[in-house]
């Protein structure tokens, strides 16, 4: 059995990379290595417009490394206290490393809309209580399970990964299909030359009709008639 802990990356050390793509990277590069395994890694966060886009990356963290997300959220709500520009997007990025380490697929995707002056509703977990959905028009601390995960940044990504995989599947059946069709069609294209060449070094005999020499019966003389 493999201890997960045995492979931890430090944030200290290891994520101090500011964009999700680059850290989502990071950590699937990382693990595929050392498990010698395909992986897929994600990262995301909370980017407010007004603050230049923190949280980001330090989202989990926004009040300290110990921060529980009520203190997360009560020094965002601090931070915007005085501010008109509300709006905020979920952020999620996504990669997939192979056992090389290197990447094979990477997708992002956001969830739009804006941050509320104070938490509403009691679901998710996170900023959740704080983020005013767009496109669901109600807070994500209001939403179910289901409505989150239709619009939610993670759920998008996913998606788009999946989408990705069966676009490339498809191109790769149509490309061996392709190649069939061609291997098949030159193998005729050969076989045709080969009758042909064949043929024309054989020309044909014309055919003779069976003949035999006529013989003609033996005239005997008359006898003469006084």
């Amino acid at each position: 059995t493999i201890s997960v802990s045995a492979f931890l990356l430090t944030r200290s050390t290891d994520l101090e990379i500011r964009t999700f793509a680059a850290n989502a990277k990071t950590k699937a590069t990382y693990y595929a290595k050392h498990l010698n395994e395909f992986c897929l890694a994600d990262d995301s966060g909370l980017e407010v417009k007004a603050l230049g886009g923190e949280p980001g990356v330090r989202s989990a963290r926004f009040a300290g490394e110990e921060a529980t997300d009520k203190e997360n959220n009560d020094l965002l709500l601090q931070q915007m206290k005085f501010q008109i520009t509300r709006t905020c997007r979920f952020r999620c990025a996504l990669a997939v490393a192979n056992p090389t380490g290197r990447i094979v697929a990477e997708t992002d995707g956001s969830c739009e809309g804006m941050l509320l002056h104070e938490p509403l509703g009691e679901n998710g977990f996170g900023y959740d209580p704080l983020f005013w959905s767009t496109e669901l028009h109600k807070g994500l601390g209001e939403a179910t399970a289901e409505e989150k995960n239709k619009i939610s940044h993670r759920g998008k990504v996913v998606r788009k990964l999946i989408a990705m995989w069966k676009k490339a599947a498809n191109n790769k059946n149509g490309k061996r299909q392709e190649k069939q069709g061609r291997k098949y069609s030159n193998e005729q294209q050969v076989n045709g030359k080969a009758e042909q060449e064949n043929g024309a070094s054989k020309p044909e005999r014309e055919a003779r009709p069976d003949t035999k020499p006529e013989v003609k019966p033996e005239s005997k003389p008359e006898p003469e008639t006084n």
